[in-house]
């Protein structure tokens, strides 16, 4: 009798334990959109989750694995807030912004795929599966290093293993990721939460979007990041699953920001913790 107590007060301990999974209705902010969205406060140890299937499923960071490969770099000492410069290499590319030499702060903010690739290329794959392992970052998978399975960019300055390739992450894993990236309070965990500050007011909300194109079609729309509020820590992940919208104007080259839109207005608007 003893050891059947024990037992089921361990199985007890071990369920109150467990964070809390509520589902939510945020299809309103979603606009008719196929989507998922995950908040977690791990003060409460409660996420709130929309559309809970689609929250498991893996598919590619894109720009959102750019807090990863910032924070390696900074980690590694491959960069610092200080010295972060890479040289532009003369290479025209399709968005303007990155014909220059770049700083991590701008590489970051203009979400500059040439200098994330020298960035990951100088750390090495070693450390990449290092540091994936460690931090439990999706499926971890840096077996496609240059890129190739994604046939819908020719330039290898532009391609990765997390841009419609091996790597895939789901928006849970997304935001359990930034929730032990960021209980860390190191100097470089500091100079990362810098660059990603996106919204600067009551609300402070810090992010990056990631968008993925493959077939000529929408394969990712991403907004990742946290937002404080009132003393309190809230990680999030937005994904949109939609590939083609003809009724959204220029959906092709904007479902990052609709996904980024969607994420600050429940945010601003849902009031979910």
């Amino acid at each position: 009798m003893k050891i059947a107590r024990l037992f089921c007060l361990i199985v007890l301990l071990a369920a109150c334990s467990r964070p809390a999974v509520e589902e939510v209705d945020l299809s309103a902010y979603f606009g008719g959109l196929e989507g998922t969205a995950v908040f977690y406060e791990p003060e409460r140890g409660q996420y709130k989750v929309y559309n809970r299937a689609l929250s498991e499923k893996r598919s590619s960071p894109c720009s959102t694995f750019k807090i990863m490969s910032a924070f390696i770099g900074l980690e590694q000492g491959l960069i610092s807030p200080e010295d972060s410069r890479r040289a532009w290499t003369h290479t025209p590319y399709w968005n303007k912004a990155w014909n220059k030499d770049m700083e991590l702060a701008e590489a970051f903010s203009t979400s500059c795929v040439w200098y994330f690739r020298r960035l990951i290329d100088e750390a090495g794959p070693d450390v990449l599966r290092q540091s994936l392992a460690k931090w439990q970052y999706g499926n971890q998978d840096i077996s496609d290093w240059q890129g190739a399975e994604n046939d819908n960019e020719n330039n290898p300055d532009l391609k990765g293993f997390w841009i419609e390739s091996s790597l895939k992450i789901s928006p849970r894993e997304q935001v359990d990721f930034l929730a032990r990236l960021f209980r860390r309070k190191t100097a470089e965990v500091a100079a990362l939460k810098k660059i990603m500050l996106v919204a600067d007011g009551p609300v402070k909300v810090y992010g990056k979007t990631g968008m993925g194109v493959k077939n000529d079609e929408i394969a990712d729309a991403w907004f990742v990041g946290f937002y404080e509020q009132n003393g309190q820590t809230v990680f999030f992940a937005v994904r949109l699953n939609d590939r083609r919208r003809n009724d959204i104007p220029d959906y092709r080259s904007s479902a990052g920001l609709i996904a980024r839109k969607i994420a600050m207005d429940i945010i601003n608007k849902a009031a979910l913790f």
